[in-house]
């Protein structure tokens, strides 16, 4: 080895930027599954609760019903649920769903008792896309009018 020779240039070093270019896309890919699984489970795996399919077959054996929105009723999105429990009391649940059938949509607001030995529909309600409303199960609360009527 020639002492006189010029020493070889000295490598580039990229590690840093492939170590934080490899960090940085490994984030990328977790944040992007999460999100697609939250994504998929609220509007898709609710099709397979067991609360969705007893509300639906409600909604699609009930006369009024088929009259608003036709045959082959469907769900297309699960919009809001809310869950409230009490200790030892069970609880309830509250949704709204849209609806579709061969006469065109409408949503559906449900409201559910839910104790330990299952779950009673309490309240479901249909709006059509004429914006009425129609009480499937439950009564309509009262006509604050009548309260002072002669």
């Amino acid at each position: 080895m020639d002492p006189y020779a010029e020493p070889p240039p000295p490598r580039r070093r990229s590690g840093c930027f492939w170590g934080c270019l490899g960090t940085l896309l490994a984030i990328v890919l977790v944040v992007a599954g999460v999100f697609t699984f939250g994504a998929w489970h609220f509007y898709k795996s609710f099709e397979n609760d067991a609360r969705m399919q007893a509300i639906m077959e409600t909604l699609r054996h009930d006369g009024r019903a088929e009259f608003v929105l036709g045959r082959d009723i469907e769900l297309l999105e699960l919009e809001k649920h809310t869950y409230a429990y009490a200790t030892g009391r069970g609880g309830s649940a509250s949704y709204v769903l849209r609806v579709a059938g061969s006469k065109g949509e409408g949503e559906v607001k449900v409201d559910l008792e839910l104790k330990d030995n299952g779950s009673k529909i309490t309240l479901m309600v249909l709006t059509g896309k004429d914006g009425k409303s129609y009480y499937l199960i439950g009564a309509p609360p009262p006509n604050p009018m009548m309260d002072n009527s002669i």
